[in-house]
């Protein structure tokens, strides 16, 4: 049973081989990956792993859905798909269910143990789902959601490694992920197997259930570039379910500002937020006591900071207020209680700190610390280890998480341009990322690298001048930061325009009748930066270009520019260029 996308571009074959289920993967007809096992291994040998086909059905989708937030207005969700189902070829009580699907975006799959007869009580002890390459093909390879990439051949790479996992084949560049909800089930890891082969693992565990079990989706991602990966990081929303809140009028995106746990603090930000279309100010680890103290109550508030005091400043401005929180405390004390309290004092938002995502239980911990904040219209930032599955569109309060190595971490120790821009690829091909970009910390090199950030780094939600307090920002001082000031953080259109993984990425975003445009560079280079993607008419670009005497400084220039037209972006290494393209 061979499934082709709508393009005809993916394609998905299921077959049986000696009665064990396998598939293959083709992008334009050419093969990614070939013969790959699936199967699950029970407890108690409960379900074999020999079946035949029992019954089959089509299925097919054409249409578009609009995000509550998203990097574009609306997402297509088109695919053809066939679910199969299978029973035990000498036990013809075990059934299992495979769903296909492709999309033009890539294909996904997933397994369905239906209720049946002898089986009452679910223990999987692991997934064994093959990923066969045909070669020993480079991967972009990271096992910690805050470490640095790594260029490997397949037969190189440690034991495992998360998702994604970015494959670059020579002609086409591939993405596994995991989507769909993950609330009942353990993140999935990728392990090296056989030759060019990858099998999944739980990072930790077994997953257990009761009567039934449905499995997150296997996600295969193809394309020419590896841009176009990162675009299309909404199929992993595409194989999620639709958003569980009938309201969403409350949860609102932004720009954020770090204070320091002071209530003044907190002011000068919320006045410098006010003057410059920022919408948050945020409190983090430390305002409600020692984050890593046990008994720091999450209702309690230390003495240099006035709660109340703090939070009307910031509603008289039209500001708000997200206050960190992590699990020591949310698990420690009644997580109903706090969110409750949060919300009858006025703040806004939480960001979920020490987040663990190993297990089905920490799995279980979280969806249910989302869903508790979500009764409560707290919007959500996860730290440290998560990362997005497409559960966005589920739970639409969640705005980004990290589970990326950002901008806190300093180059020299790690995180330097040519990670940055791996990260920029191999990270968001899941979705959003809290990359926390500074400003004037002694850890930037290059400011208008700084300002191309916001644009690179998709994030609803966007922390900024993260080591930075306002009394370092006197009227006037930086007038290139009027390109944060006028920045959204969501957007109506997206567009890698240009890259290469650990060079060079050009990333363009639509607002309204405005674009904004971010690149950044490893090495030193010129790039030619083609603007047909404006439409019909003329525009003014504004351009914050590095100052050739001292990467430190701005230089704004404007040009009159059309969709036929190029700007050059002259760049050191490690450093970038930000546009602002409104029309005339």
């Amino acid at each position: 049973m061979t499934i082709v996308s709508p393009s005809g571009d993916h394609s998905i074959q299921f077959s049986l081989l000696e009665g064990v289920p396998h598939y293959s993967v083709a992008f334009r007809d050419v093969a990614i990956l070939v013969n790959s096992r699936l199967a699950l291994v029970l407890d108690g040998d409960q379900l074999g792993d020999r079946f035949v086909v029992d019954s089959k059905r089509t299925e097919s989708e054409n249409g578009s859905w609009v995000p509550v937030v998203g990097s574009r207005a609306s997402y297509p969700d088109s695919y053809n798909g066939c679910v199969i189902q299978l029973r035990g070829a000498t036990d013809e009580t075990q059934r299992l269910e495979l769903t296909f699907r492709a999309y033009d975006e890539g294909v996904a799959f997933r397994y369905a143990i239906p209720p049946q007869e002898g089986i009452d009580e679910l223990e999987l002890k692991s997934e064994d789902t093959h990923f066969q390459f045909t070669g020993d093909h480079f991967v972009y390879w990271d096992d910690y959601p805050q470490a640095r990439y790594s260029k490997l051949r397949l037969s190189e790479m440690p034991g495992h490694s998360i998702r994604p996992l970015l494959v670059e084949t020579g002609s086409h560049f591939v993405a596994i992920a995991e989507a769909g909800s993950i609330g009942r089930y353990a993140p999935m890891m990728l392990n090296r197997s056989g030759e060019n082969q990858l099998v999944t693992r739980f990072r930790s565990g077994t997953v257990s259930a009761i009567k039934s079990l449905t499995t997150p989706w296997r996600v295969i991602m193809v394309a020419e570039k590896a841009g176009t990966l990162v675009e299309n990081h909404y199929l992993l929303q595409n194989l999620s379910p639709p958003s569980k809140l009938s309201d969403t009028s409350w949860i609102k995106p932004g720009k954020v500002w770090r204070s320091s746990l002071t209530t003044e603090g907190a002011k000068a930000i919320v006045d410098y937020a006010a003057a410059n279309k920022y919408q948050y100010v945020h409190y983090d680890a430390g305002w409600y006591g020692p984050e890593r103290d046990a008994d720091s109550n999450p209702l309690t508030v230390i003495a240099s900071i006035d709660m109340q005091e703090t939070i009307r400043y910031a509603n008289e401005h039209g500001i708000g207020l997200i206050c960190y929180i992590n699990k020591i405390a949310m698990s420690g004390y009644d997580l109903d209680k706090t969110f409750q309290t949060y919300q009858e004092w006025g703040i806004r938002g939480v960001k979920m700190g020490f987040v663990d995502w190993k297990s089905q239980s920490d799995m279980e911990f979280l969806y249910d610390a989302i869903e508790k904040a979500a009764k409560y219209k707290l919007i959500v930032d996860i730290h440290d280890n998560f990362r997005l599955t497409g559960i966005e569109r589920t739970y639409p309060h969640v705005l980004t998480v990290e589970g990326i190595l950002g901008n806190e971490e300093l180059p020299a120790k790690g995180n330097p341009p040519k990670n940055v821009l791996t990260t920029s690829f191999a990270r968001m091909i899941a979705g959003a990322g809290d990359y926390t970009p500074c400003y004037l910390n002694g850890r930037v090199v290059s400011r208008s690298f700084q300002l191309a950030l916001g644009v690179v780094f998709y994030s609803p939600l966007q922390y900024l001048h993260w080591y930075d307090q306002a009394d370092r920002y006197p009227e006037n001082r930086y007038p290139e930061l009027e390109f944060w000031k006028e920045m959204p953080t969501t957007w109506d259109d997206s567009k890698v325009v240009q890259g290469s993984i650990g060079s060079y990425m050009t990333v363009a975003r639509r607002k309204g009748d405005r674009w904004f445009v971010g690149s950044i560079v490893n090495e030193a280079r010129s790039l030619h930066i083609p603007l047909d993607f404006l439409g019909p008419g003329e525009f003014v670009a504004k351009i914050y270009a590095e100052d050739p005497g001292d990467k430190k400084q701005v230089i704004i220039q404007s040009r009159q520019v059309t969709s036929n037209s190029k700007l050059t972006a002259t760049m050191s290494s490690g450093s970038g260029c930000a546009i602002m393209i409104s029309p005339m």
